[in-house]
């Protein structure tokens, strides 16, 4: 089986929404992380591989309610029957008389403490039925019924007696108009399902998508097994989110970019070099004291370019006009830190080589930036900002080597 990670779709826009409205680059591991850190943002999407010749084909079967994943049908319907009666049915409580009759012993399940009933109580069978199906029955009945013990003690009767003083009701929430629903005990609004409502509520596939919190109630000990460790992986380097997402982002019209030769970054503005040939004088400046002084801020250039200059006056202005246009065209990188940097300058398209072009194609938006010897410091910087929430979809392109090997 394989399991990899997916952010939920819905959250996806949010992101990218608050990523062009920053104009700000993002790192794209960052954003993977901040998804796993809420099971709400995330999708688990499991795959069986394909049999092999001669070999029965293997599925899942999901639950279409809560999309909860089971290996086998019986399983499946299991939890239906038990965790799924309100589709149908208005559940009502009523009091009763508690049983009466001698009882000199209960029946107890060591797994989760719950009193069964004597053994001569008519309805003994039908609770061991019911606890099985619904929370054990990931082992056989006959391996269940070896953690059943018979326990000799007043007040556990007593005390089974007082759970009995409320009754449960179920009346369809459908009736024939004119008729009056009728009372039903648990056993038969069960069957009333089993008569043709189970089919249309489940799903076999070798693959299904599980949303975050429910990747976590698997009953069956293979499937939990499976996905905690994949967990553990990911949340270690987040290398199936962080795939999903670049193809989402460029989807979606963001564009991807490395700094170094190792980070990814993404971004709402495409880097683009500054053409100096044509560019004003005071560009030219501002690009020359990013390159000589990468990672600064925006008030870290006008200090620099304007010592001592009044940060109201026209000439402050002037410097961070032109500095702001250049991060909204391209020509200088804002950092989610509000660092700054230049995109490295490289041929262009219709220069590269066929090989090249290949390559890009693979990488698509992917681009160098010259960021000096490191990349951009974690912001002790008071315009400092904190990375976005994160989102996902389905990707082709891989990390780069550095970010791979970060996940072994």
């Amino acid at each position: 089986m394989k399991v990899t990670f997916l952010p939920d779709r819905e959250r996806l826009a949010l992101v990218v929404r608050d990523i062009q409205a920053s104009r700000r680059a993002f790192p794209l591991i960052e954003i993977a992380n901040r998804f796993l850190g809420r099971e709400d943002l995330y999708l688990v999407k499991l795959e069986l591989a394909p049999p092999a010749e001669g070999q029965e084909r293997q599925t899942f079967v999901q639950c279409l309610e809560c999309k909860r994943v089971f290996r086998t049908r019986a399983n499946a319907e299991a939890h239906l029957l038990n965790d799924h009666l309100d589709k149908f049915f208005s559940i009502e409580e009523t009091e009763v008389e508690p049983p009466a009759g001698a009882f000199n012993c209960v029946a107890r399940c060591r797994l989760s403490g719950i009193l069964l009933g004597p053994p001569n109580y008519h309805g003994y069978n039908e609770k061991i039925q019911e606890l099985w199906s619904s929370r054990f029955a990931h082992m056989s009945k006959a391996e269940y019924l070896g953690h059943v013990e018979t326990v000799r003690d007043e007040a556990l009767i007593e005390q089974w007696k007082d759970s009995l003083r409320k009754k449960t009701v179920y009346r369809l929430k459908e009736v024939p108009e004119g008729q009056e629903a009728a009372a039903m005990g648990r056993s038969e609004a069960q069957d009333w399902m089993r008569a043709g409502k189970l089919n249309p509520m489940l799903r076999e596939s070798g693959r299904c998508m599980v949303p975050g919190p429910q990747s976590k109630k698997f009953d069956d000990g293979a499937l939990r097994s499976a996905v905690s460790l994949a967990w553990q992986r990911e949340t270690r380097f987040p290398f199936t989110l962080s795939l999903a997402l670049r193809p989402a982002f460029r989807h979606m019209h963001l564009h991807l970019f490395k700094v170094n030769a190792k980070e990814t970054y993404v971004t709402a503005v495409p880097p683009k070099p500054v053409e100096l040939e044509t560019a004003p004088p005071i560009v030219k400046e501002i690009v020359a004291f990013l390159e000589a002084h990468p990672g600064v801020a925006r008030q870290q250039v006008l200090e620099g370019l304007r010592p001592g200059a009044n940060p109201e006056s026209s000439e402050a202005a002037e410097l961070l006009l032109h500095l702001n246009n250049l991060v909204a065209n391209g020509g200088v990188i804002e950092f989610f830190n509000a660092t700054l940097a230049l995109p490295r300058g490289g041929p262009r398209p219709e220069e590269k080589k066929p090989e090249e072009a290949s390559a890009e194609t693979a990488g698509a938006g992917e681009v160098e930036i010259a960021a000096a010897e490191a990349s951009p410091p974690a912001a002790d910087n008071p315009e400092a900002g904190e990375p976005l929430p994160p989102v996902s979809v389905p990707e082709e392109s891989a990390p780069t080597a550095d970010e791979g090997a970060k996940a072994e």
